[in-house]
């Protein structure tokens, strides 16, 4: 087996890894719809460019240990973005949560005043004072 072949492996196997975490995000609702959408094609597009890409002579311009610091760069640029959607998504969640208990709250207070309102206009007519 050819280093080309080994890397083809390892970039579709990464593809592979990459869209089975997402799926797994979605199914926890780690992550938002769009996100996990996002990420899917994303993996899919590694999948696809290890499938198809040949690289053939690459270790006549890059060394072993270039490729290996080139992978390691890469992962960790993925793994960053990864996580900094996790990190949204969840932010996006609990605003989310925020905004309609604020409007549960909002709505009770109207209540509130209302009733208040009418228990004045109560004691107004009865000659009675709050």
């Amino acid at each position: 087996m050819e280093s080309g072949d080994i890397l083809r492996l390892i970039v579709i196997v990464a593809g592979v890894f990459l869209l089975f975490v997402t799926v797994s995000s979605l199914a926890k609702r780690r992550m938002t719809e769009p996100f996990c959408l996002t990420w899917g094609l994303i993996s899919l597009i590694i999948i696809l460019a290890g499938i198809l890409l040949r690289p053939t002579e690459w270790n006549r311009y890059i060394s072993g240990t270039g490729i290996l610091l080139v992978s390691m760069i890469a992962f960790c640029v993925i793994f960053g973005a990864y996580f900094l959607s996790t990190r949204v998504s969840e932010l996006m969640r609990k605003n989310l949560e925020l905004a309609m208990q604020v409007s549960l709250l909002n709505q009770e207070k109207e209540e509130m005043k209302q009733r208040l309102d009418r228990l004045a206009a109560c004691m107004e007519e009865k000659g009675m004072t709050l």
